[in-house]
């Protein structure tokens, strides 16, 4: 059983030999950048590069998926958004909102041939070309609730959510829009699997109500724009989300350790794959056999793919890294 017969085995709730390790959210540090001759920001603006820091935790430490790309200002990017392409050790981020209200929120045909795009749906052909007929090639959009984070300001998101909930409403219905085709593309380009990155869409910023009003109707039609799988992840607390995020229709849930498991399992377990949940900062500080520990403790959690809890510190150990994969490939059913 490869990597790709093994994760979506585990996405269609099937059996499997055992857990796969995947980065469903990125696995790039510096010293893997540099094993691979590459490097941010770079890595963002090239899809070979993108590949090969994409590409980098599963042929140096034998993480079982590639994942592109790494940063949450693609989309704003491609809108016009004034953007900070970071560091060799700091991703991009958006300067300043893009909108004022949402009737300025508009993009036509070409939207997908505007900022990264092209080079997101490149790198995807590559590694597709490279390594999909073993590894899964994973990639990522931002969710219509965090695109319109982005382009609007968190807090004035919120604020709407409020006061004038139409403004809410008419955001999310154009960012489910762009998101869908930007879906369709990363398919039509090769990926295996997409994650929805809604991080905004958190408990620890929404409430579930304020979820099932402005955030479930978008995530049900992304769900129902594609016969492929889908999965989200969603940092920090998400356990009074996790029966809303079921019923959208969600292959598969990636979840960080705020979120209690036991309920992750209960909800989840037999519906959608349990993803997670290494914390980061473990595999920052920790050992080798704390990280090792941890992993085994998700596993025995229900874990279905092990993962780390969000994206991985571009300082993070490799040694760390490669423990996390060792007790996934070490161990043997739930």
């Amino acid at each position: 059983m490869n990597g790709v017969d093994r994760f979506f085995r585990v996405l269609k709730q099937q059996p499997v030999d055992r857990a796969p390790v995947v980065g469903v959210t990125s696995v790039v540090t510096v010293d893997l950048m540099r094993q691979m001759g590459t490097r941010w920001p770079d890595a963002h603006h090239d899809p070979e590069q993108m590949v090969r820091a994409g590409a980098a935790a599963h042929l140096v430490c034998g993480l079982e998926s590639v994942k592109v790309p790494f940063d949450m200002a693609v989309e704003a990017g491609a809108l016009g958004a004034e953007i900070d392409y970071g560091t060799d050790t700091a991703l991009p981020k958006i300067r300043a909102p893009r909108f004022a209200t949402p009737d300025e929120f508009v993009f036509g045909e070409d939207l997908l041939a505007r900022g990264r795009f092209p080079v997101v749906l490149e790198a995807i052909r590559i590694a597709r070309r490279q390594y999909g007929d073993t590894v899964p090639v994973i990639s990522s959009v931002l969710g219509p609730f965090t695109i319109s984070g982005c382009l609007f300001g968190v807090e004035t998101l919120l604020v709407w959510m409020i006061e004038e909930p139409e403004k809410a409403h008419a955001a999310m219905a154009t960012a489910t829009e762009l998101v869908s085709g930007y879906i369709r593309a990363q398919y039509a380009a090769g990926s295996h699997v997409v994650q929805v990155g809604e991080p905004t869409a958190s408990g620890d910023l929404i409430s579930p109500a304020q979820y099932l009003e402005f955030v479930a109707p978008s995530h049900r039609r992304l769900v129902a724009s594609t016969d492929r799988p889908l999965i989200t992840h969603i940092c920090g607390n998400i356990t009074r989300q996790l029966p809303h995020l079921v019923a959208a229709g969600f292959r598969g849930v990636s979840f960080d350790a705020k979120t209690d498991a036991q309920a992750a399992r209960t909800h989840l377990k037999g519906r959608a794959a349990l993803i997670g949940y290494v914390s980061t900062s473990l595999l920052l500080d920790g050992s080798p056999a704390e990280v090792g520990a941890a992993a085994r403790q998700c596993l025995a959690a229900g874990v279905d793919a092990l993962n780390a809890g969000c994206a991985v510190a571009p300082d993070t150990p490799l040694d760390n890294i490669r423990a996390m994969i060792a007790a996934a490939q070490e161990h043997s059913g739930n």
